[in-house]
């Protein structure tokens, strides 16, 4: 009999321990469910708070890239403005005290390339036919010119590229201007300089 009280203590102290073995088991459980809900809302109110701050300076970007873009058409429109009243100055073509027109060429390209020297300009405050272009160089007294033919636009006139052989020239450095003629206009270009080696 006393056997069996002891074995009944026994079995009791064992299924308290196990009660008390789940128990804890389910507390600790949900300790651990609690705090990661708790990791995961904190870690939720971050991504709220970057994706806040992402779309804030997203805005700030768009109202600077926007006004970035009012300022560029602003400077844009000044600058057609600006190229169109320098338009109308080139066009207005000055008279001499002969009456003729004053031509204003412009040498574009000068530049050595192989054995060619080549040369081409234009006229920009003038549109008529019947001119004449050359292209002279001139080094220490020497001369040289060379007729280019003056090609139909729209709104100037342009002389023709020319392509001219390295061996006309001596070595050295050579200045370049377009001169123009015709029976109401010449003119002659500022002067730019190539080295023939």
């Amino acid at each position: 009999m006393a056997k069996k009280q002891k074995r009944n203590k026994t079995a009791s102290k064992n299924i308290i321990l196990f009660i008390f073995a789940v128990l804890l088991v389910a507390a600790i459980s949900f300790g651990i469910i609690v705090l990661i809900k708790q990791m995961q809302a904190d870690k939720s109110e971050k991504n709220d708070t970057r994706d806040k701050n992402t779309a804030s300076n997203e805005l700030k970007e768009e109202d600077l890239t926007n006004e970035d873009k009012v300022t560029e058409a602003s400077n844009n429109a000044k600058d057609r403005m600006e190229a169109d009243e320098q338009a109308k100055a080139d066009t207005t073509v000055d008279q001499d005290e002969t009456g003729k027109k004053i031509a204003k060429p412009e040498i574009s390209f000068l530049q050595l390339e192989g054995d060619k020297v080549v040369v081409g300009g234009a006229i920009y405050n003038l549109n008529e036919t019947g001119g004449e272009c050359l292209y002279s160089f001139t080094k220490s007294g020497a001369n040289l010119e060379f007729k280019a033919d003056v090609l139909p636009n729209p709104s100037y006139i342009s002389c023709s590229t020319m392509q001219i052989d390295k061996t006309k020239f001596t070595t050295g450095v050579w200045s370049v201007k377009i001169k123009y003629k015709s029976n109401t206009a010449e003119g002659e270009s500022e002067a730019k300089s190539i080295t023939i080696q």
